[in-house]
């Protein structure tokens, strides 16, 4: 598979993380500000992207990559003719087709969805895409060749194409801007979507400032919460080699 396809995905890739993407991220916009007053950034939730992914136009886009015929064959017969049923109160459903939906849990799972929105891109050339599976964030400088609104409607689309939904209650905008905030007048937001000054990305917080107490402040809390937790399942009776390994699980 070209490597060019993923150079916006940080995802299921040896050299990709929450921590690369999270650094790619900050450059872009420390970087633009060094010129301009602010950056936009628009992160965009999609609903369920993993569970609604079409086979036919993952079919679509593995054809374009030219694979080898028994690896293409593979790959198709892997999600193809699969079926799923239920059981409740004791009695078996009838089996139904998996129509859309990549296998979650499977290796080749997460590379088929990174393939999948390969070519989700920016159309503008100071505008920049950072992926993390379906974590979808653009960032755009307030001088370049297209508005905002053009980049989000060529999202929207691409979306409608591919049968993805976008969650708007959950697709936050953040306008990062320089430390002066009595010059600074942030623009008109997308209609429906809203501006808020932080919001939780990846793991951590990002705020408009880029200041680190935000992020900082997040993991203290989480972190005093998860002690929490502890301090009362020690009081009721689990003994230290559980206590460590849960330790270990969800604050470390």
């Amino acid at each position: 598979m070209p490597q060019s396809l993923l150079n916006d995905q940080f995802a299921h890739r040896p050299t990709g993380s929450t921590t690369a993407a999270l650094i790619v991220l900050n450059h872009h916009v420390a970087k633009l500000l060094e010129t301009i007053s602010y950056v936009r950034c628009l992160v965009v939730d999609f609903s369920k992207a993993f569970d609604t992914i079409n086979h036919v136009i993952l079919a679509q886009k593995l054809d374009k990559l030219h694979l080898p015929d028994h690896v293409h064959n593979w790959i198709i017969n892997f999600f193809t003719d699969r079926t799923q049923s239920v059981v409740l109160l004791g009695k078996l459903s009838k089996e139904q087709m998996i129509t859309q939906s990549i296998i979650q849990g499977s290796g080749l799972g997460p590379v088929l969805y990174a393939i999948y929105s390969s070519d989700l891109k920016a159309i503008g050339k100071d505008t920049v895409l950072v992926k993390y599976a379906d974590d979808t964030t653009l960032v755009y400088p307030d001088q370049t060749d297209v508005s905002f609104e053009d980049e989000f409607s060529n999202i929207k689309e691409w979306s409608k194409q591919n049968r993805l939904t976008i969650n708007i209650s959950k697709t936050k905008e953040i306008v990062f801007h320089r430390p002066n905030p009595q010059r600074f007048h942030a623009p008109a937001p997308l209609q429906d979507v809203q501006q808020v000054p932080s919001c939780r990305l990846l793991g951590t917080v990002i705020s408009s400032s880029l200041s680190v107490r935000d992020p900082v402040d997040y993991i203290l809390t989480v972190s005093s919460q998860h002690l929490y937790l502890l301090n009362k399942l020690k009081h009721a009776g689990l003994n230290l080699k559980a206590l460590t390994v849960i330790f270990q699980a969800i604050v470390v």
